[in-house]
């Protein structure tokens, strides 16, 4: 039985939001119209006022992870679990005009909704079925920042996705 690695699920997760260089990420970005750090990890409340902006983050969420044993019992033993995951994508943009803020934070929503759909399994970004990491993922919400994160310089959303995984 294989273990779960929570952290690799996050990188994988920046790997596929890195490999949209059309409206994501940019390594030298030469305008605020892509992300200029894209991090698996929690963001300080600090941190996520400062520059580079905009920025985004994959990290877990309140509740991460609900398990239950598979029902392939050998031995009297569950052979493995099902692991349904909860991660929060985090990102921040700059807070200088309201309208044209918002319209940034849809846009960045719309781009990591569509990724992730279209790459449901976690699968290296372009790579075939064996590469995959998950049985499923699901966007389940999409939330403003808290207002912990939120400051005169910074705006953002949290979108939630649970992840099914089986080890």
């Amino acid at each position: 039985m294989t273990s779960l690695d929570l952290f690799a699920i996050k990188e994988r997760v920046v790997d596929i939001l890195k490999s949209d260089t059309t409206n994501l990420w940019d390594s030298t970005p030469n305008d605020k119209t892509k992300f200029r750090k894209i991090e698996a990890g929690s963001p300080s409340p600090k941190a996520i006022q400062e520059p580079p902006l905009p920025r985004c983050w994959v990290t877990s969420d309140t509740l991460v992870a609900t398990v239950r044993p598979l029902m392939v019992i050998k031995d009297n033993a569950s052979k493995g679990e099902e692991y349904t995951i909860r991660l929060k994508i985090m990102f921040v943009v700059e807070a200088k005009d309201g309208s044209d803020t918002e319209e940034k934070i849809d846009d960045f929503t719309k781009a990591i909704v569509d990724l992730i759909d279209s790459n449901y399994d976690l699968r290296t970004p372009g790579g075939l079925e064996s590469t995959r990491v998950a049985e499923g993922s699901q966007l389940t919400q999409i939330r403003d920042l808290p207002t912990q994160f939120v400051g005169d310089r910074v705006r953002g959303r949290e979108l939630i996705y649970e992840i099914i995984v089986r080890a």
